[in-house]
C-alpha cells in the first residue's frame, strides 16, 4: 500500500506526562474502556519522529490542518509517510479527511521540491497553503495504543501518546513535552459517530477535565516559537 485516503474522527484530552509514562495502562484499561469496548487487544507500542510543515504564514497550522511526515523508528524504520489532516470541524471532536502516501524518508527533499504527491497536490489545488514549505516543529512521539469495537462492531483505535518536540533546525536536544490519550475512528456512518460521542462522553466525565482544543502540528510550533532565542 502506497497511498491512504480516507477519514478521522478523533478526540483526545491531555494527559500529566509523569503519570502517562509510568502507567499508561490507567487510561488504557479505564472504566469507560471496560464499559464501552469490546474486542480488547493487548497494547502495542511504536516511535515515530514526526515533522511539520506550512509556509511562512502558517496558514495550515492557524487554520488547525496539519502537514507531517512520520518516520517510524526501531523494527520499521526506513518507512516514511508525508500526510495532511484537513480539519472540516473541531467541536470536541475533530473531523477530518486525511490523505497520506508512502515515501522514503531519504526522499523527502526531492519529494517537496517535485510536489506531485497526492497530500501536497490536494493543499495547492485548495489553496490551503501558499509558497514554499518550512519546518514548523518537530516531535518524538511514542504511542502505547490498543484496538477494540464500539458499540454496533465500530472498530477504533485509542492511545496515549507521549510526546516531545524538538526545534525545527535539527537539534534533538527535547524543548518541551506533552502526554495525552487519543480515540480515533476511520468510518463515518452515524451509528459509528454516536457510539464514538458516547464513548467519549463516557471518558469526560471520567477524567474530568475538557477535552483537548489543539493539534499536535499546533502545539509543536507553539513549543518551537517559545525556544527561538530572543522570546
Amino acid at each position: 500500500m502506497t497511498r491512504i485516503v480516507g477519514v478521522e474522527h478523533e478526540s483526545k484530552w491531555a494527559l500529566d506526562r509523569a503519570s502517562a509514562a509510568v502507567n499508561p495502562m490507567r487510561w488504557l484499561d479505564s472504566p469507560p474502556v471496560r464499559a464501552n469496548l469490546t474486542g480488547l487487544t493487548e497494547t502495542v507500542t511504536a516511535t515515530q519522529g514526526i515533522v511539520y510543515l506550512d509556509d511562512a504564514e502558517r496558514s495550515l497550522t492557524t487554520a488547525g490542518h496539519s502537514l507531517r511526515v512520520a518516520a517510524n523508528q526501531g523494527r520499521l524504520a526506513g518507512i516514511g509517510w508525508i500526510g495532511v489532516k484537513q480539519t472540516v470541524v473541531w467541536e470536541g471532536r475533530r473531523d477530518a479527511l486525511e490523505i497520506s502516501e508512502r515515501i522514503e524518508p531519504g526522499e523527502l527533499s526531492a519529494v517537496l521540491t517535485a510536489g506531485e504527491v497526492l497530500p501536497l497536490r490536494h493543499l495547492r489545488s485548495l489553496g490551503l497553503v501558499r509558497g514554499p514549505l518550512e519546518t514548523v516543529g518537530v516531535t518524538s512521539q511514542r504511542r502505547i495504543k490498543r484496538f477494540g469495537e464500539l458499540d454496533g462492531g465500530h472498530p477504533c483505535v485509542f492511545s496515549v501518546d507521549l510526546v516531545e518536540f524538538r526545534g525545527p533546525d535539527g537539534d534533538i536536544t527535547p524543548i518541551g513535552e506533552y502526554a495525552c490519550l487519543e480515540v480515533e475512528v476511520n468510518e463515518s456512518s452515524l451509528t459509528c459517530l454516536e457510539a464514538l460521542d458516547d464513548f467519549c462522553a463516557a471518558v469526560d466525565a471520567w477524567i474530568g477535565s475538557p477535552r483537548e482544543s489543539r493539534t499536535k502540528a499546533q502545539l509543536a510550533v507553539a513549543a518551537a516559537d517559545a525556544a527561538r532565542p530572543g522570546r
